[in-house]
């Protein structure tokens, strides 16, 4: 790994402006604006270093989920006749077609992949909310699987948004 860090790098450029330009500046509009940069600068490098793994462990989390979600969806659109779900299932068994497997995918690749999974998650809640008055065991099986799963990219991103606590 290279030292310092991008994370290492913006935290001690915030430092060094909370420090040594700030008691500079005067109070008024300008002053105000450092500091905003400052926190901002203070929360990229908070996250910066670990955006990559957690990308990575949130898009495998979501296309296993899905995996498993799929043969369940299949049987609602089957048992339901229900159109937005038969379309909700063929998109998702296309996008976990297209996986990005590759053995180090850029930031910006895992990004992309990322926000297409989280499309098929936004369509299936909305496809099975859309006719929530129906109630099956399957349809039972899959919000439980969502919430597992939306408990866990929770969780994963509080893992990487709350600051590490000094001792």
């Amino acid at each position: 790994m290279i030292k310092p860090t991008i994370g290492e790098l913006l935290s001690g450029v915030a430092t060094s402006l909370r420090e040594r330009v700030l008691p500079e500046i005067p109070a008024g509009t300008t002053r105000r604006q450092i500091q905003a940069a400052i926190g901002i600068i203070r929360r990229v490098a908070l996250v910066w270093d670990k955006t990559g793994p957690y990308l990575y462990a949130d898009n495998e989390d979501i296309a296993q989920t899905l995996e498993r979600m799929l043969p369940v969806l299949e049987r609602v659109a089957a048992e339901e006749g229900n159109e937005r779900i038969r379309v909700v299932h063929t998109k998702s068994r296309q996008v976990l077609e297209r996986s990005t497997h590759q053995p180090y995918p850029s930031a910006e690749t895992l990004g992309t992949r990322n926000l297409e999974l989280q499309e098929v998650l936004a369509d299936m809640q909305e496809a099975l909310h859309e006719s929530s008055a129906v109630e099956s065991v399957d349809r039972n099986e899959l919000k439980a699987m969502l919430y597992a799963l939306f408990h866990r990219m929770l969780t994963r991103e509080l893992g990487i948004t709350t600051p590490a606590r000094r001792p």
